[in-house]
């Protein structure tokens, strides 16, 4: 279970860092989208920089319970924007990362002391 555990957190943090990284890349599509919302280019990089953060968290072991609250809270925003664009679709499988990390805080917590 500890190895599954560890892939998954990996594949969490590998997620949550190319979320990030479209962010802070400032990909028009992205920028375009949360630009609805109010976020201004400075806004939209630092959610990116939060979820690229949260990415590496989540993949050390010694710092995973507190980086799978930080990738699960920035999937969930943006599932929540995704939700309030309309697209209930997307919205709905966007929640799954949300799910997955905290699946992954929960089976880390023992390992916080």
């Amino acid at each position: 279970m500890k190895i599954a555990l560890t892939i998954l957190a990996v594949l969490i943090g590998l997620l949550s860092i190319a979320a990030g990284g479209v962010k802070v890349a400032l990909i028009p599509e992205e920028a375009e989208f949360l630009a609805t919302f109010g976020f201004s280019d400075l806004t939209t990089r630092l959610f990116g920089v939060v979820q690229i953060l949260g990415g590496l968290l989540v993949m050390l072991p010694t710092t995973r319970m507190v980086g799978s609250l930080v990738t699960a809270a920035g999937f969930a925003a943006s599932a929540a924007l995704i939700f309030a664009g309309g697209d209930l679709a997307f919205g709905s499988i966007s929640l799954v990362p949300v799910a997955l990390a905290l699946l992954v805080a929960y089976k880390s917590r023992a390992t916080v002391s």
